[in-house]
């Protein structure tokens, strides 16, 4: 090879490094398929100095917009944190002896706590469950056990990018531990259809104990009245009319037992996810149901008797996008697009896809309201998953105009940069 090409080699300044700075946090590094474990190996796992957070965690050194994590859960209550960014996260959380509704996300923002979604079931505190966080754009998705398809999925635009962190595990004698079996991986779809369309009052105070939340229709009913209930609610209620009947109040039951003793469960609780849930701006929400009562069919017939409005499921994409339009005139401050309720109502991967292309469309390019968040991300991670998603778009063979629309915006946003 003559002289001249290899000094132009070189010499060339390499296209990610136009500084021509070639250091350590600019390299690459698998961030899927990786445990947490290995993540602390290789110094890319710090502890944070974070005011307001609920609980003391790890989390990792990068910033990440699309990620998923799976990990296993078992004990009082776990949470994962995805997004994490400085005191504001998304946390997936398993939290045993919730009425009916043991499984859900929140955000926690500016010190607010809002659950997004929740699913209607009651979970035994001495079983492990395996379970999966997603986060794809503004599409926030929650698994256990079946890692395929999720339980629960709601949109949300309050954190675009951030760190992700592991659950912590408790026990009396050893303190926390921190979950370093947990694993980083791709995020995931698809997700459930809605089975109904409903605007929701808000209620709630914001706090820990107390989030936002839809005010919902609830039928508590006493354990011991109902049949064919788990059998570890049985046992669980029995502890507490035994203690009960001792005399101990329940704040000495609790310091006994466990600081969440389940008594009923709700014959009217549903499975639902959120679109858009800011009590900051709206007092109402609109949801979408996926899932009725475990216990009592019917459940999604009464929440919509306590609605403000209820709508008709929509059956096609023009369909979602002409409800979509009606909606926005009521929640202007939406920054999710049709994309996303498409997403949020039919559950297909190829609506994921076109949502996670307009998040980063928005976010870097159109409004950029968490610019500064996703440009924490490191480039080569905005750049892979990019390419990644023109690569799934190209595959897609129905809605075509939209396909290509998206993969054109894909490609705007590389050619541009950010």
């Amino acid at each position: 090879m003559p002289d001249a090409v290899l000094d132009y080699h070189r010499l060339k300044t390499p296209i990610d490094h136009p500084d021509l700075s070639v250091i350590r946090s600019k390299l690459e590094y698998p961030t899927e398929g990786v445990s947490f474990a290995y993540l602390t190996a290789i110094d890319k796992v710090v502890i944070p100095a974070v005011s307001g957070a609920v609980f003391p965690f790890v989390q990792t050194v990068d910033a990440f917009a699309d990620r998923g994590m799976r990990y296993n859960a078992c004990g009082e209550r776990s949470r994962g944190h995805g997004r994490v960014s400085g005191s504001n996260y998304y946390g997936h959380s398993l939290d045993y002896g919730l009425t009916t509704q043991d499984h859900h996300i929140s955000k926690y923002v500016n010190g607010v706590d809002t659950t997004i979604t929740y699913e209607a079931v009651d979970l035994d505190r001495n079983t492990t469950y395996y379970l999966l966080f997603s986060i794809s754009g503004s599409t926030l998705k929650g698994f256990r056990n079946d890692l395929t398809t999720p339980k629960i999925s709601a949109t949300d635009t309050a954190i675009a990018g951030g760190g992700w962190s592991p659950p912590i595990g408790w026990s009396d004698s050893a303190g926390a531990e921190v979950n370093l079996t947990a694993r980083l991986v791709a995020p995931s779809s698809p997700s459930p259809p809605a089975l109904g369309v409903l605007e929701v009052d808000l209620e709630g105070s914001g706090k820990p104990e107390d989030p936002y939340r839809p005010a919902m229709s609830k039928n508590l009913v006493p354990i011991p009245q109902l049949t064919g209930l788990p059998d570890f609610l049985y046992r669980d209620a029995k502890k507490y009319e035994i203690l009960k009947a001792k005399g101990f109040t329940d704040d000495e039951i609790i310091y006994l037992i466990s600081d969440r003793i389940q008594t009923h469960v709700d014959l009217d609780s549903v499975t639902w996810g959120a679109f858009e849930l800011h009590p900051d701006k709206a007092s109402a929400v609109i949801i979408t149901i996926t899932g009725d009562n475990p216990y009592k069919v019917g459940a999604i017939d009464r929440q919509k008797s306590k609605a403000k409005r209820v709508f008709t499921p929509p059956k096609s994409y023009d369909d979602a996008v002409t409800l979509y339009n009606q909606l926005r005139k009521d929640y202007f401050h939406w920054l999710a697009g049709k994309d996303n309720f498409a997403y949020q109502v039919f559950g297909l991967e190829v609506f994921d896809y076109f949502q996670n292309v307009d998040f980063y469309y928005g976010e870097l390019i159109e409004h950029k309201t968490h610019y500064d968040q996703l440009k924490k991300v490191p480039d080569w991670e905005i750049r892979n998953r990019l390419n990644e998603l023109i690569d799934k778009l190209s595959k897609i063979s129905i809605l075509i105009d939209e396909r290509d629309k998206h993969i054109n915006k894909a490609r705007e946003i590389l050619r541009r940069g950010w």
